[in-house]
């Protein structure tokens, strides 16, 4: 549950500082737009450290599953 809350909030941040970089971009004010790109990235890092821990979880999640399954199927 943390997790899905931090992906949401990393992806929202990742968005905000892509936004931000285009925005000082186009008013061609470059710390705004370098401020952009930098919490833009941090946002993506954030992301995907949350979504590998996620993926980690569902994976053991799935094979603890998957040897209960072949446990009842063996007796």
């Amino acid at each position: 549950m943390i997790d899905d809350a931090a992906i949401t909030t990393a992806t929202r941040t990742a968005e905000a500082g892509a936004g931000l970089g285009l925005v000082g971009w186009l008013m061609q004010i470059n710390w705004i737009g370098l401020a952009g790109v930098v919490i833009a990235a941090v946002g993506l890092a954030a992301n995907l450290y949350y979504q590998r821990r996620r993926d980690r979880r569902e994976r053991t999640e799935h094979e603890s599953r998957m040897a209960a399954i072949r446990d009842r199927c063996e007796e």
